[in-house]
């Protein structure tokens, strides 16, 4: 018999009996919107310190972050799948399977580490490939290389993260990662402004910061003897044991790979405007981000509470979650979208202050963009909810649907007809922004009512 704590017993049995849910989704899901607030606000004085070097440097990462997020969606895919499952055998109360999810999961992404990490030497060929243009990859190849060791070490660290997020452990994440982004913020900071190092510096923080997190996380796994540690003798790559999981996890892999991919697309042809276009809009992108970011907290915390629901059978606490969910995602959106009426300028100012001064242009461009992107934000706050629910249904072609739009039919399609068939200059990307995160929205909110409405008469023919 696998052992369980009485912790991950007790917490188990609020979810599936308690009456307050509202306050169940906060208690998960608030330290889970904490922690993605703090990261990006981090990610924003990241982005500050690589401005610091020139638009130049702050362009070239700004690109390149999209294409190491479409390496680090192999990990994400395996660790949302893998959270999914074990938090379904865990509202059902079958710790063996938890135990033999997590073991063989653990045991498959070794073996896909190991071949990212012989594919380095090809580094270089990999972003000609990409369509990465020629001053980007002059700049940033040696850069993407320590990154890649980077996201490895994590994709070891997004499955642990995952794990304690299916147990309820949130506060214990975002201890964590706030001991993490403490080191990389700090290490960046002094690579930067006491070496007066480059981005390859700040790739190199982001390295040790990766090594910090594996070091106090996913380490622990492997001292443990519960149904939350991994055992070899549990482990397997037969396809009975780790089929279900990539089959879940496949389609959430190539929905995270084309929306980067689709964001280094957009990338692409705002380079049309010029290079400092693509540094304005990463920087845009981040400082929308303090508000989708708290947003996606609340999405991934109210995964793990539908699917552990599902797992025990109680469709009808899925709805009301869900009807929970969405109320709370759009009143964070109302309310970060007047916050950032007052913020705009005072950000751009900053982003725009480097060692040479302040680059009136720069800022310019950034307010260009942002102001428009941000209006999108008021509809796009239904996809976070809609999301949720689809995760926690095991939907994961459903939300590779909903990216798919957002990217290939909602944004690289709109930017595409701006850049061609207008003259609309820099603010076409605010406005391609604008009109994919609206739509989106509002497509993800159709596509979850359905899938509802779909599984309740599914269950009801199963009854």
């Amino acid at each position: 018999m696998i052992k369980v704590s009485k912790r991950d017993e007790a917490f188990r049995n609020e979810v599936l009996t308690t009456t307050k849910q509202t306050k169940l989704i906060l208690k998960v899901c608030l330290p889970l919107a904490i922690f993605q607030l703090i990261t990006q606000f981090f990610n924003i004085l990241d982005t500050l310190m690589a401005s610091y070097i020139d638009a130049t440097a702050v362009s070239t990462v700004a690109y390149m972050v999209q294409l190491q997020h479409m390496i680090a969606a192999i990990g994400g895919g395996l660790s949302v799948a893998g959270s999914i499952r074990i938090a379904h055998h865990y509202g059902h109360g079958d710790y063996d399977k938890v135990k033999q999810e997590l073991s063989s999961l653990f045991l498959l992404t070794a073996v896909i580490s190991a071949l990212i990490i012989i594919s380095l030497p090809f580094t270089p060929l990999i972003l000609k490939l990409t369509g990465t243009p020629e001053g980007f990859t002059q700049s940033g190849s040696i850069y993407f290389m320590i990154v890649l060791v980077g996201v490895v070490i994590n994709f070891f660290n997004s499955i642990y993260l995952a794990i304690e997020k299916s147990r309820g452990n949130t506060k214990v994440i975002l201890k964590f990662n706030l001991i993490t982004i403490i080191v990389k913020l700090s290490l960046t900071a002094f690579f930067i402004y006491i070496l007066k190092g480059g981005i390859n510096h700040i790739a190199v923080a982001t390295l040790i910061s990766y090594l910090t997190l594996f070091i106090l996380g996913p380490v622990k796994l492997f001292k443990g003897d519960d149904a939350f540690s991994f055992s070899i003798k549990s482990a397997s790559l037969k396809w009975s044991s780790i089929g279900p999981v990539v089959k879940l996890a496949i389609p959430t892999m190539i929905e995270k790979m084309s929306f980067s991919f689709g964001k280094a697309l957009v990338n692409n042809m705002s380079a049309s405007y010029g290079e400092t276009t693509v540094g304005a809009a990463g920087i845009s992108n981040n400082m929308s981000g303090l508000l989708t970011g708290i947003q996606v907290g609340i999405q991934d915390g109210g995964t793990s509470l539908i699917s552990q629901n599902m797992g025990a059978g109680y469709f009808k606490r899925v709805v009301s979650i869900f009807i929970r969910l969405t109320t709370i995602e759009f009143i964070i959106g109302c309310i970060g979208n007047l916050l950032y009426i007052f913020m705009m300028y005072p950000i751009s100012y900053i982003f725009a202050y480097s060692n040479a001064g302040l680059d009136k242009e720069f800022q310019n461009l950034i307010i260009t963009i942002f102001q428009y992107e941000i209006l999108g934000c008021f509809l796009l706050s239904f996809c976070y909810a809609s999301i949720s629910v689809l995760l926690g249904l095991k939907k994961t072609k459903l939300v590779l649907l909903i990216n798919v739009f957002r990217i290939f039919v909602f944004r690289v399609p709109v930017i595409r007809f701006f850049t061609s068939y207008t003259n609309l200059g820099p603010k076409a990307v605010g406005y391609t922004m604008m009109i994919s995160n609206s739509l989106t929205g509002i497509f993800a909110l159709c596509v979850a009512i359905i899938a509802i409405i779909r599984t309740k008469k599914k269950l009801k023919d199963q009854a």
